[in-house]
């Protein structure tokens, strides 16, 4: 798959792909542990509504933090900050996996937001800036299909080893990959100017620049509904995993087949759609998505067979990989080079705040509703995306 990837190269160097593939392994050390991170919490101890506060305290924290850090990023350099979030992402994942209980969660999930909250946009700003601004469509498509492989594989390698060593060791294998991830990035990059040939990588963006990018009409619909559908998308994953084996009956194993067909549709989608979103335009693509996003929500309400719910997810995986393409293809091709790391931190502080919702309303509403009910409500969440989606003005460019 990566072969293919690289192929013809799109004018893209070689520090392109470094980057890319070293965010490959720091994304393959959250996603190993990703379909049974909510059941090691709950196999230590943690109740349901401990599991929604854990992450909805970091989504929080990633809120208030994450323009901040990339500021400082800006100052310290994209380079030291980026092996601060590989090491600070190898040292949480083992932390998590030697928890003696619930407590632990705590400080282990606000440490890891100094990963969380400057690895991906810093990884995108770089390079989209190293790509040509007629293929920000193609390039980000390239980008976030190697970053994503991880989606499919880590539930693979889940699904063979999650009998064999069990939650625990799954925590310590993948604390092993981030550090992996930085060895290849440091060693590749040490001769790069990683900010690309348009921007001096310690140019820090001005007050005026900030105010114009925050109120622009576009963005402000692009960080809407995103917003809305974090919050559906982090309420349906935390609550997922345990409602498939606590109610459905499914195995850890299944439910993790379930989230590999989910990210091996989430990534194969990334590359076409992002060069037909080049060709046709972004918000064509994202009415679809969207459309395609509340359909599946209500499919998966009823849905209690195996087979129907893996059709289910592998359609949302679909949705999900060309709606984070376009938003993103959207984004970096109407700003200026020297924001663009801001406004994808703009951008992410609204996926945290959705996150932060989501997690908190699947604490919440578990204890009121059924999860089938919860996704019908999480299905009518998404509905205003679509109007909204309608207003944005394709032509606006920076």
């Amino acid at each position: 798959m990566l072969s293919k990837l690289t192929e013809g190269n799109a004018g893209l160097p070689r520090s392109f792909y470094v980057v890319s593939i070293s965010g490959l392994l720091w994304q393959l050390g959250f996603m190993i542990t990703y379909p049974i991170f909510t059941l090691h919490l709950q196999d230590v101890g943690a109740t349901i509504f401990q599991i929604g506060s854990i992450l909805s305290i970091q989504s929080f924290l990633l809120i208030i933090l994450r323009v901040p850090l990339t500021l400082i990023a800006r100052r310290i350099g994209e380079r030291k900050m980026l092996f601060i979030a590989f090491i600070v992402q190898s040292v949480t994942q083992l932390f998590y996996g030697i928890s003696p209980s619930p407590a632990w969660f705590y400080p282990i999930s606000i440490l890891q937001v100094l990963s969380k909250g400057t690895f991906f946009q810093l990884a995108t700003a770089i390079n989209s800036n190293l790509a040509p601004e007629d293929k920000q469509g193609d390039a980000l498509g390239r980008h976030m299909t190697i970053i994503s492989v991880p989606m499919f594989i880590g539930p693979i390698i889940t699904g063979i080893f999650v009998e064999q060593i069990g939650y625990q060791g799954l925590f310590f294998l993948s604390s092993t990959l981030p550090f992996l991830g930085l060895i290849i990035f440091w060693w590749y990059t040490r001769d790069v100017n990683l900010g690309g040939v348009e921007v001096s990588i310690h140019e820090t963006p001005n007050l005026r620049s900030l105010v114009h990018l925050f109120t622009k009409k576009n963005l402000v619909i692009l960080a809407l509904i995103r917003a809305l559908y974090s919050t559906s998308n982090n309420t349906y994953l935390t609550l997922f995993s345990l409602y498939a084996v606590n109610q459905l009956g499914f195995d850890p194993a299944s439910v993790a087949g379930l989230f590999s067909l989910q990210g091996i549709a989430n990534t194969l989608i990334k590359v076409p759609i992002g060069r037909a979103s080049d060709r046709i335009g972004r918000k064509t693509i994202l009415l679809t998505t969207f459309t395609t996003v509340i359909l599946i929500y209500l499919l998966l309400s009823f849905a209690e067979n195996y087979y129907l719910i893996g059709f289910g997810v592998v359609i949302f995986g679909l949705a999900w990989g060309s709606r984070a393409t376009v938003e993103w293809a959207f984004l970096t091709s109407t700003v200026k080079p020297e924001i663009k790391n801001i406004a994808v931190s703009y951008m992410e502080g609204f996926w945290d705040i959705g996150g932060s919702l989501g997690s908190f309303l699947a604490g919440l509403l578990s204890g009121y509703l059924a999860v089938p009910q919860i996704l019908l409500l999480m299905a009518a969440l998404n509905l205003p995306a679509i109007p909204a989606i309608l207003m944005i003005e394709e032509e606006d460019e920076a």
